[in-house]
């Protein structure tokens, strides 16, 4: 991630953590993408924003000891946590380097260019894609999964306050950065010089006591609610932010709801 994209959920220990909740979520979806992008034993992988690492750790898995995944981002703590999460777990094929993402440049080519929730941060996300092309040896896939705010799967049975939340995310990434990036995916990589991408748009749902989905929206929103009030996206006195994930888990258990995440596109395209 760069400081030049203005990464909106901030670069405190408390938005690693909710970086670390979220991938507890999401990293089965990204593992399955990867698969199908062809992410296997012996690539050499590029990860641009990794932050504290989760996708990239999801990479070097696939890539095993053959091969060698590089994260870059900006946020320096968010590299030591990664680094320190990778020694534990002996994916010494995993490296991180501390780079601005909009004055990145690298001389070595990849296999693979990949990205999870970068694009959407960035002011200038073609640039990036092709960054990503230019980086990838020919034949070489970019993979990337991005939210798009605009798609709009509400609860059942209804769930008012957990559809209140999802109206400020959607106001709220609207105004302040690519808010539909996952649905640009598709064109972006076509201008970008990449054969026709493969796109497909898929998110979690669930629901019960136990799910960490209430914990997840409600840090989610706790990094982006002093942005959010100063644009009058919201009101911080009608989220009650300390107690939201508590609400949201007995509106949910209550009602016997489903709750679906926000969706995300993953987007497949090879370097011709």
């Amino acid at each position: 991630m760069s400081h030049t994209s203005s990464y909106v959920m901030g670069y405190e220990d408390r938005e690693r953590r909710r970086l670390s909740l979220q991938a507890s979520i999401l990293n089965p979806l990204s593992d399955q993408l990867l698969r199908r992008a062809g992410v296997s034993s012996g690539l050499r992988v590029l990860d641009i924003g990794c932050g504290v690492g989760e996708l990239s750790m999801v990479a070097a898995r696939l890539v095993g000891h053959r091969g060698r995944v590089t994260g870059i981002d900006v946020d320096e703590k968010a590299l030591a946590l990664a680094a320190a999460r990778a020694e534990e777990q002996g994916l010494d094929q995993l490296d991180f380097v501390h780079g601005d993402l909009g004055a990145f440049r690298t001389d070595v080519s990849y296999d693979a260019v990949i990205g999870r929730h970068i694009l959407i941060h960035t002011p200038d996300p073609r640039g990036v894609v092709g960054r990503a092309y230019s980086s990838l040896n020919p034949g070489g896939v970019a993979v990337f999964q991005e939210f798009d705010f605009t798609v709009v799967h509400r609860a059942f049975p209804d769930a008012p306050l957990y559809e209140r939340n999802f109206e400020i995310f959607r106001a709220f990434f609207t105004k302040v950065t690519q808010g539909n990036i996952g649905t640009r995916l598709f064109q972006m990589m076509i201008d970008a010089g990449f054969q026709t991408p493969e796109c497909r748009a898929e998110y979690p749902m669930d629901g019960g006591a136990d799910s960490p989905f209430y914990e997840w929206f409600a840090e989610s929103l706790r990094s982006i609610l002093p942005r959010a009030e100063a644009l009058g996206v919201v009101r911080s006195d009608e989220v009650g932010i300390d107690s939201l994930a508590e609400r949201l888990r007995d509106e949910t258990v209550s009602r016997g709801c489903c709750a679906p995440g926000p969706a995300m596109v993953g987007c497949i395209a090879r370097k011709r």
